[in-house]
């Protein structure tokens, strides 16, 4: 795990956290962050990642370190870019590793898009997040 990865990116996620907070309190439409934008976010502070790459580089630590803490998720708030699906609308989801740490701990399964939505909303809601890492 690359705790520098995490501490460059940490900054980066509470910063898409306080704006989609800032959008479902007023309100307004929230923007969903895909992993090319936040790849894109990345590269403005000198991170190299892919879509390809983002998860097991950037995310996952992020993601190991706030559940080693008691943090919410902040890797739950990025998503694959939406696939166009005609029998139900756009699906919107987080990549399929995302789910790993929970299945292994047993609560929830691959996929299950309700759990998934429900750390996205603890991550974006935590009104106590600042730029400066917990680790």
């Amino acid at each position: 795990m690359s705790i520098d990865n995490a501490r460059l990116a940490y900054p980066l996620l509470v910063r898409i956290a306080q704006e989609l907070a800032a959008a479902a309190r007023e309100r307004r439409p929230v923007p969903w962050v895909t992993y090319d934008e936040f790849c894109n976010r990345c590269h403005n502070i000198g991170m190299k990642e892919t879509p390809r790459t983002i998860m097991g580089r950037v995310l996952r630590p992020v993601q190991t370190l706030c559940l080693e803490h008691g943090q919410p998720d902040l890797a739950s708030l990025v998503i694959q870019k939406p696939k166009s699906r005609s029998d139900s609308g756009i699906l919107i989801k987080p990549a399929d590793g995302w789910w790993d740490p929970y299945v292994a701990n047993g609560e929830t399964q691959t996929g299950d898009i309700d759990f998934w939505f429900a750390k996205y909303r603890q991550a974006r809601d935590n009104e106590s997040w600042t730029e400066a890492p917990f680790f």
